[in-house]
């Protein structure tokens, strides 16, 4: 045993390092203690379901057998029960429990993890060691919610029974087994990049974070239990384990999905195998996100080209989920697809505008670079492409054209030939027109507000971009009853691509209306560009005079 953990301390150091503290013997016992009294109670409550044992005929109940679940009587005078359909409904209940565990509580302990290792000053320690980046983060992974691993590895005999006596076929509860180790990893990756990137919270990016995630997890399984398979809210549903409880319901074998017309809802281990791609290429862009922020605390958390390739896999995703074809239903609900297309969107967005903004040292050192660089080489000019590809450069450009990727994939749904005639493409072509200036003044602001000199400036950017995303359709709202008395308003909120999609919204069809709401938009950007422009002058002079200063 001593051989073993010395040949562990010796692969991963950090993970060792996790558990010490953790795995002593009274947190053991309570882990175990908490499983089983768990596993108690959930079998008393499914227990408790049950149909009594003294019934009076007529008498329906779910888990009785016979016709239209009436309770039927066996020779002996007991009830009649269908214990496959009890146990597969403990299953399920179970599964349930289990996703919710192991993702809500595992991504809180890893944050708020981080966040203590932050006001230990003890990360930076950490840094200094000669392990690899992948080797401390992974060690976290690993170590960080052991005590949460005890405890659902304990369930899982409980668990696997109950399958197995609900006659669930083997290969699905461990393709469901694997499937939950994919997202775990993924979302306790994603925690870790948020409790690298958001210490400036103070404290409370642990609750958020796993609130977020509480959130989205009730969302997809309560919101998201009907919709249809041929919009983009399906992606949702293939990063949901929830989804892929074995015969938990019609909708987790996604009956009828195709993914660019192939009929991968027709099998399970199809859908599986495509859930499982999604979680690698997120779990891919992460860890690249990762890297950067833990070698170099002032790096974006994605390179440009890193970017491209990020939302130009993202759109092929997708787009493979919408299905235009031979349905007349679904080809008029093509405004249905760009809308859901655009909610996806936008929250790749936002990690996008923050993945390539730059923070005020990072620009400072560039904007001297640029005017040193024209100082020495007035005909030369690598400006556009430092921009596009540059690692210290603005992300402004960079977020246009990730921009620009995304309305070139969404506009191939407007200009596929079974989409009817019927169907004024226009609206929605400036439905894309309106979503791509928004996210490029969004870029354009949090790159501004970045440049502050404010110490605070993470905290003024996060607070005021998140303000103007949210606060004017919430007003407009709490002002105007009627949304069709705000339309000019609308066009200048996050949802103002909405009247175009869905005209019936407004009562206005006067086109000077959104002219004047993408004029006033242009001359937003112009002034926000200007003023990152001349700060950025501003800052390559005063930074180039210091350094002769120094020189001298």
């Amino acid at each position: 045993m001593l051989n073993f953990i010395s040949k562990l301390r010796e692969v991963n150091p950090q993970f060792i390092r996790e558990i010490k503290g953790r795995l002593k013997i009274t947190n053991l016992f309570l882990s175990i203690s908490v499983s089983v009294l768990g596993q108690l109670i959930f079998l008393l409550i499914f227990q408790g379901k049950l149909p009594p044992s003294d019934v009076t005929l007529p008498y329906g109940h779910l888990y009785c057998t016979g016709q239209s679940s009436e309770c039927v009587l066996n020779d002996y005078d007991n009830v009649i029960i269908n214990w496959q359909l009890w146990y597969q409904d403990a299953f399920h209940g179970l599964s349930l429990l289990g996703i919710f565990v192991i993702l809500v509580v595992g991504t809180y302990l890893i944050i708020n993890d981080l966040a203590t290792e932050k006001m230990r000053n003890t990360l930076n320690f950490i840094r200094l060691s000669p392990q690899t980046p992948q080797s401390i983060l992974f060690g976290k992974i690993l170590g960080v919610p052991i005590l949460l691993y005890v405890l659902i590895l304990l369930a899982i005999p409980l668990h696997l029974w109950l399958g197995l006596q609900a006659k669930i076929p083997l290969n699905q509860i461990f393709i469901f087994y694997v499937i939950v180790i994919f997202s775990t990893f993924s979302y306790y990756s994603g925690a870790l990049l948020f409790g690298l990137i958001a210490s400036w919270l103070g404290g409370f990016q642990s609750w958020l974070g796993s609130g977020f995630l509480l959130v989205f997890l009730a969302y997809t399984w309560q919101g998201l239990k009907d919709i249809r398979l041929f919009d983009g809210f399906v992606f949702l549903k293939l990063i949901t384990p929830i989804y892929f409880i074995p015969e938990f319901s019609a909708s987790s074998q996604f009956p009828g999905f195709r993914w660019f017309q192939l009929p991968l809802g027709n099998s399970f281990v199809n859908t599986s195998v495509l859930s499982l791609l999604v979680y690698l290429i997120g779990i891919y862009f992460i860890w690249q996100s990762l890297e950067r922020c833990y070698l170099d605390s002032n790096a974006t958390m994605l390179s440009k080209g890193q970017s491209y390739l990020l939302t130009t896999v993202f759109a092929i995703i997708t787009l493979g989920c919408f299905n235009l074809h031979d349905s007349v239903d679904k080809v008029e609900n093509i405004k249905d697809y760009l809308f859901s297309a655009m909610f996806l969107y936008f929250w790749l967005f936002l990690y996008l505008i923050a993945s390539l903004t730059q923070n005020r040292q990072t620009l400072q050192d560039w904007a001297r670079y640029q005017h040193i660089y024209r100082a020495k080489h007035p005909a030369k000019q690598n400006l556009i492409k430092d921009l596009i590809w540059g690692e210290k450069s603005p992300g402004v450009l960079a977020i246009a054209i990730n921009g620009l990727i995304a309305v070139c994939s969404l506009s191939t749904l407007l200009l596929m030939p079974v989409v009817p005639v019927s169907y004024d493409k226009l609206y929605g072509f400036a439905a894309l027109i309106f979503a791509f200036s928004l996210v490029v003044i969004y870029g354009a602001l949090a790159q501004l507000l970045l440049f502050m000199k404010n110490p605070r400036r993470l905290l003024w950017a996060n607070s005021i971009v998140g303000a103007v995303i949210f606060l004017p359709p919430i007003v407009s709202l709490m002002l105007f009853y009627n949304s069709g008395n705000l339309t000019f308003l609308w066009f200048f909120s996050i949802f103002a691509p909405l009247p175009f999609l869905y005209p019936e919204m407004t009562n206005s069809s006067d086109i000077m209306t959104p002219l004047l709401a993408i004029l006033g938009q242009l001359c937003i950007l112009s002034l926000l560009l200007f003023q990152i422009k001349r700060q950025l002058g501003k800052a390559g002079e005063s930074a180039t005079k210091a350094l002769l200063v120094n020189d001298h």
